[in-house]
């Protein structure tokens, strides 16, 4: 009861802000917030968890990969890389301020600001106010704001790429979705899972042809460079998305990975057929069930994440930005998506996908809890997902609209 008249005040007081107000709004209150972790992050939480599990392994990579740049060599050339091109030199900003952790850390989180207020005025034209509640529900999304700032990590850029083509798609401007989607696609590979859910929503054949067309084309002349310089090397990147690395095909907070720790070892090509399953299946039910780009979108995320061998827990804030979609009229889905960080996150002291290898709670039951907790977050995004495809988001016109 508290916590429903909490939550009821607040909707009120978010009402109560004029539209004209409505962005700086979103834009103070991140600064705010994400500012306020950066800055813990610096002066205390920092050391614990260098002492606790090492330093963040990617910040190193992303400071060897853009001073590669700067320094006029090649990637996959001077600079074997397992990822995209573009996100690379997306991310010379801050290693031109001078590549510290907080240059990458401001930097990440301003993607965080910028999404947040990306989905407020790409979703304004149905409802202004739920609009700005869904860009404030981003900002506090725990899967971006603390994974992007505590976490130091660039999948911020790909969150923005992602969402920005969704919402182009959702405002019927289709030539700016191909190629804002040829753009997520070459910065981080899991923009690919929008290709399919865009084009099964054209309008008509001719359309969806001409939009394939774009994409392709905006594809071809963004990997050229590296196709001249070096063609197989840059070719083979993607398999380490799907195949993993050395011997180990498994990481992050993936329930497959803790199955791993505990000796459990699954092939490679059998998850990857796994990961192609989910997607060719949610992709069918799109299809059969004429799901719109909100709807089918979720589902193959969702169908992706859960099953995928590497999932990061940053990787959940993408379906959790559309699940805020609907959570705003449902509470239900909007508590699920926030709280399911907290068992995920908390399963990543029983993993071994650190610096030193080793669970910073290390026994041998701990891949046990790292599986119960991991699995238990990604139970409330599927549930949260579940109570979203039984309504519409509020972006979608009432079924009987047609017949008025």
């Amino acid at each position: 009861m508290v916590i429903g008249n909490a939550l009821q005040w607040l909707k009120v007081r978010l009402q109560a802000i004029p539209p004209h107000r409505r962005l700086l709004t979103i834009v103070v209150i991140g600064i705010l917030l994400l500012g306020t972790l950066i800055v813990l992050d610096e002066m205390v939480i920092r050391g614990g968890l260098i002492d606790l599990t090492g330093p963040i392994r990617d910040v190193p990579l992303y400071r060897e990969r853009t001073q590669t740049v700067l320094d006029g060599k090649w990637l996959y050339r001077e600079l074997p890389i397992e990822s995209p091109p573009l996100i690379v030199y997306l991310m010379l900003p801050p290693q031109i301020a001078g590549g510290s952790d907080l240059a990458y850390e401001v930097y990440f989180s301003m993607f965080i600001i910028f999404t947040a207020c990306a989905l407020y005025l790409g979703l304004r034209r149905w409802d202004d106010c739920k609009a700005f509640q869904v860009g404030l529900l981003f900002v506090i999304l725990p899967f971006g704001s603390v994974e992007c700032t505590i976490g130091i990590q660039d999948d911020s850029i790909a969150i923005f790429l992602f969402l920005a083509s969704v919402l182009l798609a959702l405002n019927g401007r289709t030539r700016a979705t191909a190629v804002s989607i040829a753009v997520g696609v070459l910065t981080k590979m899991f923009n690919v899972l929008f290709y399919p859910v865009y084009l099964l929503n054209a309008k008509s054949k001719r359309e969806a042809l001409v939009d394939l067309g774009i994409i392709a084309t905006a594809s071809f002349l963004i990997a050229l460079p590296f196709l001249i310089v070096a063609p197989m090397a840059f070719l083979s990147f993607p398999s380490y998305y799907f195949l993993g690395s050395d011997a180990r095909p498994t990481g992050g907070v993936s329930i497959w990975d803790f199955l791993y720790a505990g000796g459990i070892h699954i092939p490679g090509m059998v998850l990857l057929a796994l990961s192609v399953t989910a997607i060719a299946g949610s992709l069918y039910y799109v299809h059969k069930r004429k799901l719109g780009i909100l709807e089918g979108s979720l589902l193959v995320l969702m169908a992706f994440l859960v099953i995928y061998a590497r999932s990061g827990a940053v990787y959940f804030a993408i379906p959790g930005a559309l699940l805020l979609i609907w959570g705003v009229d449902d509470r239900r889905i909007a508590l699920r998506t926030l709280i399911a960080y907290v068992p995920i996150i908390a399963s990543t002291a029983f993993s071994a996908s650190t610096i030193r290898e080793v669970p910073v709670i290390d026994f041998w039951w701990s891949w046990i809890a790292g599986f119960a907790l991991s699995l238990t977050g990604m139970l409330l995004l599927v549930d949260a997902a579940r109570l979203a495809l039984k309504k519409r988001p509020f972006t979608s016109p009432p079924k009987n609209a047609g017949e008025a």
